[in-house]
């Protein structure tokens, strides 16, 4: 019978490395837990809120 631990075979994997791969990829798919706002919904939430003042202003004349 042939040895199978022979150091040599190409056909044999390092389950190792392995789960050191499967880690870096879980760990690449993560996403932050904090994002930075982007630039439209800044201008959304600042026309909605000029146009809350506007409303309140209109009221009070």
């Amino acid at each position: 019978m042939a040895d199978q631990n022979v150091p040599g075979n190409e056909n044999e994997q390092d389950p190792g490395a392995n789960t050191q791969m499967f880690r870096a990829f879980v760990n690449e798919g993560e996403t932050p837990a904090q994002s930075k706002p982007n630039g439209r919904i800044l201008a959304i939430v600042g026309a909605a809120v000029i146009l809350v003042i506007v409303v309140v202003l209109i009221a009070v004349l």
